[in-house]
């Protein structure tokens, strides 16, 4: 093989990536972006939570009883299951398995699958504080009477609240699945191409 020839291999080599779409610079790039990306929603994740916490703490001080430390303790369990499952769901995403372009598009494909994950698992929670909450009206009735009325009358603004979370949750659910589809369809090319290349 002269030397003419070994040099129009390598540039197809070195081309055939951008032309089969698989930049490993843009895909590296993107991977990284989603990494800072990523870190910093954790950081925000766990600033809610710590101040969830300091929240609920102040209210238990300030107003004693039963009905508010029933209240406090479901407040203080669903803020742990939510910061357990943000930890849990992000094990093993902050880098790929190798240096490879193939490891950078398996780590992409697998932050789709666990942000589906979290979407999943952010209706499950608000349909437990819903259950709660259903369960928490008619035991204010019959446990705490003196409650019943306050309760009461903080109802509407109760509704308008889940009824706020509830659309905020459909929002981010439709957003989340397209971005999801669009660039698994990618990806998933991506994959194909560069396996079929090795």
């Amino acid at each position: 093989m002269n030397t003419s020839t070994e040099w129009n291999e390598l540039i197809r080599i070195w081309q055939q990536p951008a032309e089969a779409g698989a930049d490993p610079r843009d895909i590296r790039g993107r991977v990284m972006s989603d990494s800072r990306r990523e870190s910093l929603l954790l950081a925000a994740e766990y600033a809610v939570g710590a101040i969830i916490v300091c929240l609920v703490a102040w209210k238990l001080a300030t107003d004693k009883g039963l009905d508010t430390f029933v209240w406090g303790f479901a407040m203080l369990w669903f803020t742990a299951m939510a910061l357990q499952f943000t930890s849990t769901n992000r094990r093993g995403l902050w880098a790929p398995s190798g240096d490879s372009t193939l490891a950078y598009v398996d780590l992409a494909l697998e932050r789709l699958r666990r942000r589906e994950r979290a979407v999943r698992f952010a209706w499950l929670l608000f349909g437990l504080q819903l259950a709660f909450l259903l369960a928490w009206y008619p035991a204010t009735w019959f446990l705490w009477p003196q409650q019943a009325w306050p309760l009461l009358e903080r109802t509407p603004v109760m509704l308008g609240w889940l009824a706020l979370v509830a659309l905020a949750l459909a929002g981010w659910t439709a957003s989340t699945r397209s971005r999801n589809v669009s660039a698994r369809a990618e990806l998933e090319r991506l994959r194909a191409e560069l396996t079929a290349a090795a």
